[in-house]
């Protein structure tokens, strides 16, 4: 059976390993395919292409995107595209979450304070962190707003206390979190990459979200989406085989991997879970020739 895996993360998003760090598990474990899949960066792609130039694996060109699907976030995993494209999509999105993140900075601003906390002025939106958190961050970093909480609900709160207590959907200081929507993504990857991949569908990407459905699956294929992730490091047998069944019936492709972000305890590059090897795979232009059963 041909190693694989599709769905792996470098230092150039959150992962902690170098590309090159990668590359030479990836040598070593013989893969025959891999997707560098970095969370809405191509930046590493290239650098994964030349380190395994010449060693019998294919380099599938990849990223996983994120996107607000109705008051959810999701992951898209996009295959087979050209780099250079796929980067000015990535930097114009950039650009507008870029925006909607000062003005939802402001709107949670104005909230907060107006239930009587103190915000550090000048706070600004990170780059690398939702709106929501950099918030509850600054919230829970202050004597003043702790003795607040304490009053309010006999207790200390932590920032995901916050969220569940004040930003969450109907909550007081609730506001649309800063995003792309599926169906912006979608029309712009749907001219570019053979292949959008919905990434473990019933696996929440942050405690503020929920896992996916049935009935959020087929809406995800209607819009565009190609196919299904469905080997996944936190997916059960059961979530697997149900997988399985909404693959065969739509005729859908389907991928697997990883999911690693080189932590200690991650699942090893070119599996799924504990010593249990990714089957098969099938893309548009590529698959491990192995019918999924």
């Amino acid at each position: 059976m041909d190693k694989l895996d599709l769905h792996f993360h470098s230092n150039y998003s959150d992962g902690k390993l170098p590309v090159s760090e990668i590359a030479a598990i990836i040598k070593s474990e013989k893969l025959k395919f891999c997707a560098l899949v970095d969370h809405d960066s191509v930046a590493g792609v290239r650098e994964l292409e030349t380190c395994l130039n010449g060693s019998g694996t294919k380099v599938i060109t990849g990223v996983e995107l994120t996107a607000r699907y109705n008051e959810n976030e999701i992951h898209i995993l996009a295959y087979d595209f050209n780099i250079d494209v796929a980067a000015e999509i990535l930097k114009e999105r950039k650009e507008l979450v870029g925006l909607q993140k000062i003005e939802e900075m402001k709107k949670a601003i104005q909230l907060f304070r107006g239930e009587g906390f103190e915000i550090t002025d000048g706070l600004v939106p990170s780059e690398k962190q939702p709106v929501g958190l950099t918030v509850a961050l600054d919230v829970c970093a202050s004597r003043f707003n702790q003795d607040l909480f304490t009053k309010r609900h006999a207790k200390l709160i932590i920032p995901e206390e916050v969220y569940y207590e004040y930003q969450a959907p109907g909550k007081s200081c609730a506001v649309e979190r800063s995003d792309i929507t599926a169906e912006w993504l979608v029309k712009k990857f749907k001219r570019v990459a053979r292949d959008l991949i919905i990434a473990h569908p019933f696996v929440s990407v942050s405690v503020v979200t929920k896992p996916l459905n049935e009935k959020d699956i087929s809406n995800l294929v209607r819009i565009g989406l190609t196919g299904v992730e469905v080997y996944h490091n936190e997916t059960s047998d059961e979530q697997i085989s149900l997988v399985k069944r909404i693959v065969r019936e739509r005729g859908l492709h389907y991928t697997g991997g990883s999911d690693s972000h080189g932590k200690k305890g991650d699942t090893p590059i070119g599996q799924y879970g504990s010593n249990r090897t990714i089957p098969d795979f099938y893309l548009s232009n590529y698959n491990s020739n192995i019918e999924l059963n």
